[in-house]
């Protein structure tokens, strides 16, 4: 079969909505646009006073420089969030004024199309240039009009009637400004009224396709959910979150959710817990279970001084739908805390590698810790199959509970998913079954544990979310190893290498985590694992550091692993987290089409409307 015959896969439209991510941006600050527009200001004063003698028309360039671009630009940039913010909109300056800037683009740009093709004519036909180019200005106003209505009504206020006085200021102000100049009749202004209703019903219609793909699977206005993403991603905090969340809660499906931990705890009572909850931490900045490692720290405070919250096998089919639910979790694993049998042997920790995976496993007891990587392969997220499906092998093999751990530490753009069945699954599960064999055969000894952490190691921009990382070290018969856990989502392929050849001199082995925090993808772009934005060397010896003081707190201590289950926990469910991919890709896929014929349609039927009633 052909590719075209194909459709794309799941995993080919994540890609796809990555890569839309990508084209988003920051707008720059209010003060940096004032040149720029003062600039396509005096270039638009020029085409209005084109093609009189510089020595003559220089006050008229000026003036019409002033009045007709540099004044409505300016006014519309600092008026534009104060007026849709009154009618219930959102807006910021450094929007408002790009979208000034964008206009006065717009409008020379059309004047210099309509110059260049009036002076070509002018030449061809050999007759002296004296064309009026004032309605064309009245048609570049009409078009930013066009954009300003569709901006608004995806980033502001997605009400059409709410956000027109907002989307309409800069348009008025620049043919009040242009009114300067030109003397004007009352069909004058009955002919600006036609061509405006033109280009603003045309952006509605436009504005109304657009949101189409998402209120058709979801029953979402896609225009609303999508200001509200973008205020969130602009606040980074609670802006747009109890929206989005509604959203996510009204697709949601209730579901039967395990937990498993490893508890430490040392003579003193001082307890660690390492915890690998299969709810995944996302979708994004600080909404449903995104920045889940904090959230649970701070909740566990009153039974634990350390928590690591690993990646368990988990999907973004799992995320909680909002932050109430990762509100669930807490009483559960507090329990689990409290009644996690304790043990003062343990095994070494094992490493087991077969085809693509490789499986450390540390048996605490009669119970197994088990950590699967997929590296140097770059791959995403292991599915709750194949972590119930290692964790059954490994009661099979002589444990009598198991907690699996996705290491999640090696990915490249568009790197796919472990699903149950693929070669990388049984992998995994081969590599488990062995490893637990080769712990359960290795001498046992006493345990000793220390713990260490940095949160201030970095920024959710440079890929490093709030709990930083953290280093827990183990020591048994004289082998010491340990887990690092970075609060990140994913890691650069290479990176993970780079650590463990740094630490191999002061441990026996060492396997690298990120808890998949999705709070680091609220910077614009959706891809930002540990290492994209963080020198790898700064981070390496940070890392060490972290690792150095573990060994320096190791002391006797005890070792319990327990699971249980939080019910009725509300996550995505089945294949909603692929469906809303679709959608939004299906949204873009429209865009271009929509916009060439609406666009179009409102510019012809405009020049149709101008030359008639001329």
């Amino acid at each position: 079969m052909s590719e075209m015959a194909r459709g794309k896969t799941a995993q080919a439209a994540h890609e796809d909505t990555t890569r839309i991510a990508g084209r988003l941006f920051w707008a720059p600050a209010p003060l940096r646009m004032v040149l720029p527009i003062l600039g396509l200001s005096l270039f638009g004063g020029l085409l209005l006073t084109y093609p009189a003698r510089i020595e003559t028309s220089i006050w008229d360039l000026l003036y019409r420089a002033i009045f007709v671009f540099a004044i409505p630009a300016l006014v519309s940039g600092a008026g534009t969030k104060p007026l849709a913010e009154l009618l219930g909109g959102r807006m910021y300056l450094r929007r408002s004024t790009l979208m000034s800037f964008i206009g006065l683009v717009i409008v020379d740009g059309i004047l210099l199309v309509a110059t260049v093709g009036l002076t070509l004519y002018s030449l061809v036909m050999g007759t002296r240039y004296a064309f009026s180019v004032q309605r064309v200005v009245l048609l570049g106003y009409a078009a930013v009009l066009w954009v300003r209505a569709v901006i608004l009504a995806g980033t502001s206020q997605s009400n059409y009637l709410r956000s027109l006085p907002a989307a309409i200021l800069h348009p008025l102000l620049g043919l009040l400004g242009l009114a300067v100049f030109v003397q004007t009749t009352t069909g004058d202004w009955l002919t600006a009224i036609l061509v405006f209703a033109i280009f603003l019903s045309t952006a509605i219609g436009f504005a109304e396709i657009a949101k189409r793909p998402l209120q058709k699977a979801f029953g979402i206005n896609g225009l609303k959910l999508m200001r509200y993403t973008l205020d969130h991603f602009t606040e980074l905090g609670d802006e747009g979150r109890d929206e989005i969340e509604s959203f996510f809660t009204a697709i949601s499906v209730p579901a039967r959710v395990r937990v498993g931990l490893v508890t430490f705890r040392t003579a003193q009572g001082r307890t660690a817990v390492f915890l690998a909850p299969m709810v995944h931490p996302g979708p994004m900045g600080y909404i449903g279970g995104s920045d889940l490692p904090a959230k649970l720290r701070a909740r566990l405070e009153d039974v634990a001084e350390t928590v690591f919250v690993a990646h368990g096998p988990t999907t973004h089919d799992e995320n909680p739908a909002n932050t109430k639910e990762v509100e669930k979790l807490a009483p559960v694993v507090r329990e689990l805390i409290r009644g996690a049998p304790l043990s003062s042997a343990a095994s070494p920790m094992v490493r087991v590698r077969a085809g693509k995976a490789n499986v450390c496993v540390q048996l605490f007891g009669q119970r197994a810790l088990i950590v699967a990587s997929l590296a140097p392969n770059p791959t995403d997220d292991i599915d709750s199959a194949v972590g119930f499906g290692a964790t059954q092998e490994a009661r099979l093999a002589g444990v009598e509970d198991a907690v699996f751990v996705d290491a999640h530490n090696c990915m490249e753009l568009g790197s796919g998913l472990t699903h149950f069945g693929t070669a990388a699954a049984h992998d995994i599960i081969e590599a488990t079954r062995k490893a637990v064999e080769k712990a359960l055969a290795a001498p046992r000894g006493p345990l000793k544990v220390g713990v260490a952490s940095k949160r201030e190691i970095g920024s959710p921009e440079e890929g490093i979310g709030s709990e930083g990382v953290q280093a827990l070290v183990t020591e048994v018969s004289g082998e010491r190893t340990a887990f690092v856990l970075f609060d990140g989502n994913n890691m650069i392929p290479g990176l993970r290498d780079k650590i463990r050849e740094r630490l191999a001199p002061l441990l026996s082995d060492v396997e690298v985590l990120t808890t998949d925090n999705h709070s680091v993808n609220v910077t614009l772009g959706g891809f930002n694992p540990v290492g994209l934005q963080y020198d790898h060397g700064a981070l390496v010896e940070a890392t060490a550091k972290v690792v150095q003081e573990a060994i320096g707190h190791l002391e006797p201590s005890g070792a319990g692993i327990v699971s249980g289950y939080v019910e009725d926990l509300n996550v995505f469910g089945p294949e909603s987290a692929a469906r809303l991919t679709t959608s939004v890709n299906a949204t873009v896929a429209i865009l271009r089409p929509a916009f060439v014929a609406t666009f179009l349609l409102a510019l012809t039927a405009s020049v149709l409307s101008l030359f008639l009633l001329d």
